[in-house]
């Protein structure tokens, strides 16, 4: 599986292992020029794929353009690699691509005595955008291969959706079991992270500034097609939250994962969900909750707890906006004190009901 695979860049020390695990041939100062052509050469890289120690596959990444918005990748096997251990290999590749690399588009060639790769290309999202004449040579001649593609927006791992609302947009991160950002703009506001900036400008949602445009005629709206090629609980995250802007939704039933965050921090997240739909609850108050009651080391951590809640990942579904100053007044929030003044009138406005969240790890 991905998460067994461990990805790494080539070295001249991996010379001899190479050859011995049929990744590469000639001799070893043959196979270690080709190794420094990798390293030096501005168009591509050469990566290694293990698990648990093994080597299983040599991974070049060619750039065929200046601006790196596109990866294109040749795979090559041992040939003890079990259809597992490939899978998981495309997976990471995958991963490295989109969210390390921050490529928009990943291709592939895939000839047709090769169905095992192209069962798993598809797998993992991949769909066949050509067929390429006379592109693979064999011992008689040339073969036709199919090129297979993937963008970023349709990455089955880890993705990232957007749901618009009056004031601005809510991007939610997230994967198959789990969601672990929710973060909200402002209409016009520019997002910073490449890979929400590539997903964002492939779904058409950045004007020419590069900022995220309004929700004019519907240009967030995602059908029930769409969303099958989302992960599972991303999707789920993105239909409720359309419907708790639209009023139809007070509660939330996503499983949330924290991958940041320290003890105290997760804890002050977690205390978050006891304010009720609806209601509020000061910095203090929250500070009473984790302190049992006791006033005077609930007021040493006040601060913190403001903090704790300044740095809450998952906005709205962890309801940091639910928290107001000790008089009364709307104090610090992340997305801009008018987009938490937004969510309160929101609330105030809605039938009451519980809030319910299932916390992953």
């Amino acid at each position: 599986m991905a998460d067994m695979i461990d990805l790494r860049k080539i070295h001249i020390a991996d010379s001899s292992e190479l050859r011995k695990r049929g990744l590469m041939e000639g001799t070893l100062k043959f196979i270690e020029d080709d190794i420094r052509s990798f390293g030096t050469g501005s168009q591509g890289e050469a990566l290694l794929a293990s698990k648990e120690g093994v080597i299983y596959a040599l991974v070049k990444l060619f750039r065929p353009d200046r601006k790196m918005c596109r990866a294109h990748v040749e795979f090559v096997f041992t040939s003890d690699a079990n259809a597992d251990t490939q899978s998981g290999v495309v997976d990471e590749v995958l991963r490295y691509c989109f969210m390390s690399e921050y490529y928009h588009k990943v291709t592939v060639i895939c000839n047709s005595g090769n169905e095992g790769l192209e069962r798993i290309l598809k797998g993992a999202g991949f769909n066949q955008e050509a067929v390429l004449k006379d592109e693979v040579r064999t011992k008689n001649g040339f073969e036709a291969a199919g090129l297979f593609a993937i963008l970023s927006y349709e990455y089955q791992k880890y993705n990232i959706c957007f749901v618009p609302f009056e004031r601005g947009v809510a991007m939610i991160s997230g994967g198959k079991d789990y969601i672990d950002s929710v973060k909200l703009f402002h209409y016009g506001q520019k997002l910073e992270e490449p890979f929400a900036r590539n997903i964002a400008a492939g779904l058409g949602l950045l004007d020419s500034e590069g900022g995220l445009i309004r929700n004019d005629d519907g240009e967030y709206n995602m059908d029930a097609e769409q969303l099958k090629y989302i992960p599972d609980e991303l999707a789920k995250a993105y239909v409720q939250l359309k419907e708790y802007f639209e009023n139809m939704r007070a509660y939330f039933d996503i499983k949330v994962r924290f991958s940041t965050g320290t003890p105290f921090q997760k804890k002050v997240w977690n205390a978050l969900n006891s304010i009720p739909y609806g209601g509020t609850a000061s910095y203090e108050d929250i500070a009473l909750k984790l302190t049992d009651g006791k006033l005077a080391e609930a007021r040493k951590i006040t601060r913190a707890v403001g903090a704790a809640c300044s740095d809450n990942p998952v906005a709205v579904i962890i309801p940091c906006h639910r928290v107001i100053g000790k008089d009364g007044s709307i104090v610090g929030y992340s997305a801009g004190i008018d987009i938490k003044d937004y969510l309160l009138l929101h609330e105030s406005f809605t039938a009451v009901t519980p809030i319910v969240i299932k916390e992953g790890s």
